[in-house]
């Protein structure tokens, strides 16, 4: 059955509002528009650059490791392609994803996956760098300061929070906001479920102050060692959720299955429309 695109602005939103690549002051490629969403031509340590700089912003800024499931659902839904758009920096996540922008000339060598993004920027912004960390259960979160402690001996956690797992309420978000702001982060490592934390992080950049709040997903179960990573053979050729699928069929098999679905189908039409 054909998938049928709920994004009719698609080719207006997306691929006439922003060239399909961009380039950098030295001519190097900046980013490449893929499914409609420009995602950065970036290393580990690139990435690490650019949100530093925007950690010196005078705003809220947003940062979205993005995969096929960001991607797809991006280029088959309008609203959440608004959403997508709003980011500061959207990060290449999957190998599928590298695979892709490197048959338009990105030339990646590795993915900028987001738990290990998360990892390798922690180890690399001792103090004066503040971190606060929103997402997930409190036993995690006392888990993951131990590990994060091991991680960088000198990292400044400023915050966690552990959000109410239900719908948040409008005295929910002032609070968060209250707290967030007082502690004055210039990271906020985000873990909320699904698409769910991008457009919480969207709909309340007007609430905060300044701070790069940063879509990590699964990274705080993962660097706590409450989740185990996929071993490096299957990263490498892009099976991570094939591992993860194995953990958890029940509740990750439809949604691979639609969303990697539709990045195939959106891939392969954007490549059938180019070469026509």
């Amino acid at each position: 059955m054909a998938i049928v695109s709920e994004n009719p602005t698609y080719a207006g939103l997306s691929c006439c509002a922003q060239p399909d690549a961009a380039y950098s002051t030295n001519g190097s490629l900046d980013s490449i528009v893929l499914l409609g969403t420009a995602v950065a031509c970036v290393t580990y340590d690139s990435a690490l650059e650019r949100i530093k700089a925007l950690a010196r912003e005078p705003r809220a800024t947003a940062v979205c490791p993005s995969n096929t499931h960001i991607l797809g659902e991006a280029r088959h839904n309008s609203e959440f392609a608004r959403v997508l758009a709003r980011f500061d920096l959207v990060l290449p996540d999957g190998m599928p994803v590298v695979w892709a922008l490197n048959f338009r000339g990105a030339g990646l060598k590795d993915r900028v996956y987001g738990p290990y993004f998360m990892r390798h920027t922690l180890r690399h912004t001792p103090r004066p760098w503040r971190h606060f960390f929103f997402g997930d259960s409190e036993e995690c979160l006392v888990e993951l300061r131990r590990a994060l402690v091991q991680l960088q001996p000198d990292i400044k956690i400023v915050g966690m929070l552990s959000p109410p797992f239900r719908p948040f309420t409008e005295a929910d978000e002032v609070s968060f906001a209250d707290t967030i702001n007082n502690a004055d982060p210039d990271f906020v490592w985000v873990a909320l479920p699904g698409v769910r934390m991008e457009r919480w992080i969207i709909d309340n950049q007007a609430r905060y102050r300044r701070g790069v709040f940063l879509a990590v997903g699964d990274a705080f179960a993962l660097l706590s060692g409450r989740q185990s990573f996929a071993p490096p053979w299957m990263q490498r050729m892009g099976l991570t959720w094939a591992y993860r699928l194995s953990k958890e069929p029940l509740r990750l098999g439809p949604r691979y299955l639609r969303y990697n679905s539709i990045f195939l189908f959106y891939l392969l039409w954007d490549v059938l429309r180019r070469r026509a």
